[in-house]
């Protein structure tokens, strides 16, 4: 189990180190990522994270470990591809966001979503996003999620 994971973080990384300037290598091993995310404290919403490459417009890969449900959101020009490390979450996709502000360009916030589709997303699961549609991360089962999310651009 431990080779599909190291394999399935290097996959998500290689899609991303495509996007950025080839002439940079970028490596975290399994045991480095793990251990500084578990090391991070958490934010105001259960959430640390590891920016596995820089963040640009046009792309981003994060490792992330999340403990509490989210915002709902909408990322107006970026398609989110996430593949679920450990642990799990109940995930609404589509639907309409409720109460949504502009936090920064592009990125529109909510306190959740009103109808949509409902995902349970759990270990080794994979989803993809594309642009402008709304996701949230509405309970986290078990303790917490773990997750790496590739954004790139899509519009």
């Amino acid at each position: 189990m431990k080779l599909i994971l190291q394999l399935t973080m290097l996959a998500a990384v290689s899609m991303a180190v495509l996007a950025q300037d080839t002439s940079k290598v970028v490596y975290f091993s399994s045991k480095q990522m793990d251990t500084d995310l578990h090391k991070l404290s958490l934010n105001q919403i259960g959430e640390s994270e590891i920016n596995l490459i820089e963040r640009t417009r046009e792309h981003a890969a994060v490792l992330l470990r999340r403990t509490l449900p989210g915002k709902a959101e909408i990322h107006e020009h970026q398609a989110d591809v996430w593949y679920v490390i450990d642990g799990g979450c109940e995930f609404v996709t589509g639907g309409t966001l409720a109460a949504g502000a502009q936090e920064s360009p592009g990125e529109i916030r909510g306190t959740s979503i009103s109808g949509g589709d409902e995902h349970h997303l759990a270990k080794g699961d994979f989803i993809r996003v594309p642009a402008g549609v709304p996701h949230w991360v509405k309970k986290i089962e078990g303790k917490e999620i773990v997750y790496i999310v590739v954004k790139y651009a899509e519009k």
